[in-house]
């Protein structure tokens, strides 16, 4: 019996191979997932341009004296920034002029003729608004500085109009004594 149990050992070990098998190499674990890309984020939205700069009118009106008046002729001068009053001055002086007020009316017509007689009434859209000043002895140029009621561009701008140098009579505007056409500066 001993050959017998000695028989099925070896049949035992021939029927599983008879060699051990050799072990198992440990398989490398799957790679992880690439992480999933995450969206881009948005591009930050561009700055609004800039506002435009604010529009800007300039006119001039070269004021000649009136038959018979023995002042120098001045250039008077508009400047107006959109949504501010205009600014009136001068370039030049009227040399003659005696110390005094005097007021500068716009008028209807775009012309005066030789006594401003052709400068027609008051323009409406300004008939309200007063343009007076002082004039000293030693001034060399006109500052009114910025008057509401004037406007150099619109319906309403005095561009196309006469301007007319009064003398005062009892505070209101009296006798012309320069006048010239506004015309654009631009």
């Amino acid at each position: 019996m001993k050959h017998t149990t000695i028989l099925i050992s070896i049949l035992a070990i021939a029927a599983c191979g008879g060699k051990k098998s050799a072990p198992v190499a440990p398989q490398e674990p799957e790679p992880a997932p690439a992480p999933v890309a995450e969206a881009p984020a948005p591009a930050p939205e561009p700055e609004p341009a800039p506002p435009p700069p604010p529009k800007a009118w300039k006119a001039t009106a070269e004021l000649t004296p009136v038959k018979g008046q023995k002042i120098k002729a001045a250039t008077v001068t508009f400047a107006q920034t959109e949504g501010a009053p205009v600014a009136i001055g001068s370039t030049g002086w009227f040399e003659g002029i005696k110390s005094g007020k005097y007021h500068l009316v716009i008028h209807e017509s775009a012309d005066c003729g030789v006594n401003a007689a052709k400068a027609g009434k008051p323009f409406a859209a300004t008939a309200t608004t007063e343009i007076g000043f002082i004039a000293a002895k030693g001034m060399d140029a006109l500052d009114v500085g910025t008057v509401e009621g004037v406007s150099l561009d619109g319906d309403s701008t005095i561009v196309g109009h006469t301007l007319v140098l009064h003398d005062d009579k009892k505070g209101k505007p009296g006798k012309a004594l320069a006048c010239g056409p506004i015309a654009s500066a631009e």
